[in-house]
């Protein structure tokens, strides 16, 4: 019995002999142990096409039939020295496991051309692979069924090499500040590091980054003291991930100080409007929102009735509140007639955008474009020229199918899109949902999280908006003096030329506007024009922040702004005039319509016609002045 029981130890392999190794580098000894809970796995040439990992072994990574592979069992780990070279992790004294590459670094001794390294390389019994330029003697060589490690140490003690140290596997990421949510992974729209096969490509809004680049300058990840407004159908104000994020707001439907959700009204879009915008960030659940530490001002609407009305109570009440930004994914029905602002609501947004609101630096308005595939002209709320209209983008750095277009488009963001042969949702957006069964998600794993309280499939420009609104959130803690228009400016310079149409002379074009925003170089260009030195800072790389100060613009917070009322005595800065510049912010021609009925822009409704929507004129000139919109219904 006990010959049986000792023989079973033998063979178990977690009771493998774990052998000691070392080797050099930078003239200390660095010792190893072998760990079998990991293998590099190289595929001898003659099998490397038809030789198949055994189905019960995991693979964790693999590159050009190199394969680092888990719960390899003794019968499993005999295939593979059968048919390549098998090499266990190894495990350092401070524990950090790390594999082998099957390749050496070796300095050689003396000065060597390519053909004398090659030399030494065959002599040794290694495939040379490089020589390199700028580190003088260093190659990096292939040791073939040789043990790295065993191989350095050699080289090393018998002055063979003046020095020669293993390769291993190390895994490398752009700089980003990445949290803690449960979900965040998902969230390609917010960071997105190519490896997803899932998703149509490797883009993204650069916003981890952002967080990261703010971190160092400011010491904050993002949005502290901006106040965020969120315009929409209803917001689940207990939900796990808004604790804390909500302002005092307000519900224009059933007229009272609670804007909450009503499930029976089948409000949901606003709860991921608000996710996608500002979730709390970091707290070990959930997702993460584009503006961290942006707080929220929740303002319902009822879409089915008056909404010019409820406009211009909405903006007053977010500008009377101190908004900074007031996010819009709603307007005109999809592939319907013309609808326009009423005067009245026109000349609010004029004001607020201006001198009115942010202490007469104006407020930011976000509209989503529409998600008809038409022109945006014909949505007056979109087109205004005093908000920015915000198109969808995909994975693949391609405008949405749905996505509206046209002159007044300004700039894009990350949204999901459909599969044009299955209509099968692409690139879905992670963001809140309704607690339970109450939202999009009713419980089912496939459209998000088990429990209900996160959806996978948000969609339409309805998405892309709120996540423009938090990335400018980002800004104004950068920079809480820029103006609107500077961060319009600011935008069109920064954003990412992406898609397959050109730009003109002045970067624009009527299908991606400015480009897809970039929110780490927009973050960046703020910080500079407060005055920070960001001449060694990479987005995506080294940040070196060169002085401890502040920002060393300073901007007066004292002003509400300019209410357009020239009788407002207690205005210092009120000039009684706020009508824009009728040349530089011309109005689009179009009679107004007072049906707004709900618009589809949530993940079962942003298809657009089978036809496909005219071209629009050919002349890419943008006008002089504008911003963005969304459309009037849920979008």
């Amino acid at each position: 019995m006990k010959k049986i029981l000792l023989l079973l130890l033998i063979l178990s392999p977690a009771m493998l002999f774990a052998a000691t190794l070392h080797y050099y580098s930078e003239g200390k000894r660095i010792e190893l142990s072998e760990d079998f809970s990991s293998y590099t796995f190289i595929k001898n040439a003659e099998v490397k096409a038809t030789f198949e990992i055994p189905s019960e072994v995991k693979i964790r990574q693999s590159k050009d039939g190199i394969f680092i592979l888990e719960k390899v069992d003794s019968t499993s780990r005999e295939k593979l020295q059968k048919n390549g070279i098998l090499f266990p992790a190894y495990r350092t004294v401070n524990g950090q496991v790390r594999n082998l590459t099957g390749m050496i670094y070796v300095k050689l001794t003396g000065k060597h051309d390519e053909a004398s390294a090659k030399k030494w390389c065959k002599d040794n019994d290694l495939q040379f692979i490089r020589l390199y330029k700028y580190a003088p003697g260093w190659i990096v060589a292939s040791t073939g069924s040789q043990n790295p490690v065993k191989l350095s140490a050699r080289f090393v003690e018998e002055k063979m090499a003046a020095a020669a140290e293993p390769s291993f596997f190390i895994r490398l990421r752009k700089r980003a500040y990445l949290p803690s949510d449960t979900f965040f992974p998902k969230q390609w729209h917010l960071h997105n590091d190519g490896t997803d096969s899932l998703l149509t490509g490797p883009d993204h809004a650069h916003v981890a980054e952002a967080w990261e680049l703010l971190k160092a300058f400011t010491g904050d990840i993002g949005g502290k003291g901006i106040k965020l407004a969120i315009a929409d159908d209803g917001f689940d104000l207990d939900h796990e991930d808004f604790k804390g994020k909500f302002l005092p707001g307000y519900d224009f439907c059933d007229d009272d100080e609670t804007p909450k959700y009503d499930e029976w009204n089948y409000d949901m879009h606003g709860t991921c409007c608000a996710g996608v915008a500002a979730a709390v960030t970091d707290n070990d659940k959930g997702v993460a929102g584009a503006c961290p530490n942006c707080k929220i001002i929740p303002i319902r609407l009822d879409f089915y009735e008056e909404l010019d009305v409820m406009g211009l109570n909405a903006f007053e009440f977010a500008a009377e509140n101190g908004a900074d930004i007031i996010s819009n994914s709603w307007g005109p029905p999809d592939n319907y007639e013309p609808q326009d602002m009423t005067a009245p609501l026109k000349e609010l947004v004029a004001n607020i955008t201006s001198t009115g609101g942010r202490h007469g630096r104006g407020i930011i308005i976000t509209f989503a474009a529409g998600n008809g595939d038409e022109p945006i002209e014909t949505d007056g709320f979109a087109s205004n020229p005093n908000v920015f209209a915000i198109g969808a983008s995909r994975a693949d750095a391609t405008r949405c199918s749905y996505s509206d277009y046209g002159a007044p488009l300004d700039f894009m963001a990350p949204s999901s899109d459909y599969d044009d042969d299955t209509y099968d949702q692409v690139d879905g957006i992670w963001t809140v949902d309704n607690t339970g069964e109450a939202g999009y998600n009713d419980k089912d794993i496939y459209y998000g999280d088990p429990n209900g309280n996160y959806t996978n499939d948000f969609a339409g420009t309805s998405s892309a908006c709120p996540l423009a609104a938090g990335i400018i959130g980002l800004v104004l803690q950068a920079n809480p003096c820029l103006t609107r228009d500077e961060v319009y400016t600011l935008l069109a310079e920064t954003s990412d030329k992406i898609g397959d149409r050109a730009y003109n002379d002045e970067g624009f074009n009527d299908y991606y506007g400015y480009g897809r925003i970039n929110a780490c170089e927009a973050v960046k260009k703020a910080l500079e024009t407060a005055g920070r030195d960001v001449s060694q800072a990479t987005c995506g790389g080294e940040i070196k922040v060169l002085e401890n100060g502040e920002n060393t613009v300073t901007c007066d917070m004292g002003d509400s702004g300019d209410t357009g009322d020239s009788g407002d005595s207690g205005d210092s800065g009120d000039s009684g005039d706020t009508a824009p510049d009728q040349d530089s912010a011309p109005e689009p021609d179009h009679d107004p319509v007072t049906d707004p009925d709900i618009q589809g822009s949530d993940s079962d409704e942003t298809a657009s016609d089978e036809d496909t929507a005219p071209e629009p004129d050919t002349d890419t000139t943008k006008p002089e002045k504008k911003s963005s919109g969304c459309a009037l219904s849920i979008i």
